[in-house]
């Protein structure tokens, strides 16, 4: 199967698809306040900001919030992603961002809103939040105690419970949730590069959904699979299905974005 082959077999997805695109950077001119030109003084930032990817980010972390439900974890993500987009620059016109736009409005304003919106989202209808901590891991015997209390209440959501370094299986298990997540985001981006989708074309937003609804179910047993004490257990299917097409995924970009 040659790169064509596959970019025209788009069509039967989408009839607009199956079309070279034009090549778009972010951070071609990276000046807050443009004095020459003629109609708009700050027409970078407000390109920018009324950007569909603008949105984008909001309803993103919105999502992905009530996915993972732990607020530490979300910043670990946020932050990773940027460092990717960095990695990945000189590979994706897209990514090549003014550092304005990558620190301020993705980060700390449309990242945080989205963390923030969501997990308030999860306390409004009483969500179970994740501990990526288990109960024999807690340094003393009252940490257990609220921990084993926990349970059976929402905790809070700005409540840092999350403790990677207690533990070095523990660490590598949600680093590697980490690493999943971050590669089905980054094959977002190679995916509709390699096979010429646009960013405004309804593929994408179905293929997000349905990423969407697959972790739902994904996330909570890869939890329920942490947090089982028995000494035999198993990762859930889901957790099976998703790192499947995950892998999937990134065959497709290595093969057809070389």
């Amino acid at each position: 199967q040659r790169r064509d082959d596959a970019r025209q077999f788009m069509k039967f997805l989408h009839p607009d698809l199956g079309i070279e695109l034009p090549e778009r950077s972010y951070g071609a001119d990276c000046r807050l306040y443009v004095p020459d030109h003629p109609t708009n003084r700050f027409k970078n930032l407000y390109d920018t900001i009324f950007d569909e990817f603008f949105l984008a980010h909001i309803f993103g972390w919105w999502g992905k919030a009530i996915l993972i439900r732990n607020q530490p974890l979300l910043w670990v993500l946020s932050i990773g992603f940027e460092l990717l987009e960095l990695t990945f620059r000189h590979m994706l016109p897209n990514f090549n961002e003014c550092w304005w736009d990558s620190i301020v409005l993705d980060i700390l304003i449309c990242n945080w809103f989205g963390i923030w919106a969501g997990m308030h989202t999860v306390r409004y209808f009483d969500g179970k939040t994740y501990e990526w901590v288990g109960i024999s891991r807690q340094p003393n015997i009252i940490g257990r105690v609220k921990r084993t209390l926990g349970q059976f209440t929402p905790a809070h959501w700005d409540k840092d419970e999350w403790h990677p370094l207690q533990g070095p299986w523990r660490f590598i298990q949600v680093l590697t949730l980490c690493i999943i997540f971050l590669t089905v985001e980054l094959n977002t981006f190679f995916l509709k590069f390699s096979l010429w989708i646009p960013p405004r074309n309804p593929v994408i937003l179905y293929r997000l959904i349905l990423w969407w609804l697959i972790a739902i179910p994904t996330i909570r047993e890869y939890n329920s699979y942490l947090q089982d004490r028995k000494p035999v257990k198993k990762v859930g299917s889901f957790c099976w299905l998703s790192t499947g097409i995950c892998i999937v995924e990134l065959l497709i970009c290595i093969k057809f974005g070389t």
